[in-house]
């Protein structure tokens, strides 16, 4: 049976009276082997999540917007990074009290359950997306996450907004080559690619124009993820 909807974020009042931290781009706050002993929620900027390993080679897993959650582990210390990509703050929360919330609250424990299945949900398509996909097909999926991110942070219920032709992109193209698994080279000749196909116009370093959307979908195989499901409901394959 189908759980009713929740409102995701019932749990997140444990940071309305939290003090906020205000980052500048490159500034962390959260190093792996530290105790994982606070929460953050995110209030504005792009945050990113790394580990690198001990070889030196640093990959990207996840990118962080507005009203994102991290600190989360399952043990004690943090296995991961998280810095600012952008001027970004934060709210601080201790770890212990969101515990007590949940365990206190059955209806934020649900909530929160729920958003810990849009993660997984999430993380899996990353690891769709950088499955059996050309370095050029990775770029499309990326590009609409961020269209997602932004329509998320935006509230914009249509899809169709005007706003969303115009798709921010904060981060540097090291950063997406390590979140893509592709070399910096390899990801700014993709920009080249999509661009030379009338699917995207560059409009600056960190600003892309969708010039056709159906066509940037159906380069990614949008129908086959999960995440914009949620918001549109299932895609019908061209």
């Amino acid at each position: 049976m189908r759980t009713p909807d929740l409102p995701h974020d019932v749990f997140l009042d444990i940071f309305d009276a939290a003090p906020v931290r205000d980052l500048t781009p490159g500034e962390v706050i959260i190093s792996a082997g530290e105790p994982a002993t606070q929460v953050f929620n995110i209030v504005s900027g792009v945050l990113r999540v790394t580990r690198t390993g001990t070889d030196g080679r640093r990959q990207v897993l996840s990118f962080l917007f507005r009203d994102n959650f991290v600190g989360l582990t399952a043990t004690d210390n943090y296995f991961f990074n998280v810095e600012a990509v952008t001027a970004a703050r934060v709210a601080c929360c201790p770890r212990r009290q969101l515990d007590l919330r949940l365990g206190q609250d059955p209806v934020a424990e649900r909530a929160f359950l729920n958003m810990m299945f849009r993660v997984i949900e999430d993380i899996l398509d990353v690891v769709y997306s950088l499955g059996q996909r050309t370095a050029i097909e990775r770029l499309a999926v990326f590009l609409l996450y961020l269209r997602h991110w932004r329509r998320l942070t935006d509230n914009l219920a249509n899809d169709a907004d005007p706003a969303l032709m115009e798709i921010q992109v904060p981060m540097s193209r090291e950063d997406i080559a390590d979140f893509l698994g592709l070399k910096k080279e390899t990801v700014s000749r993709s920009f080249r690619d999509l661009e030379d196909r009338g699917l995207i116009q560059r409009l600056d370093t960190h600003r892309i124009r969708v010039e056709s959307l159906d066509g940037l979908r159906q380069l990614a195989g949008s129908w086959d993820f999960s995440s914009p499901r949620r918001l549109t409901g299932s895609f019908t394959k061209p």
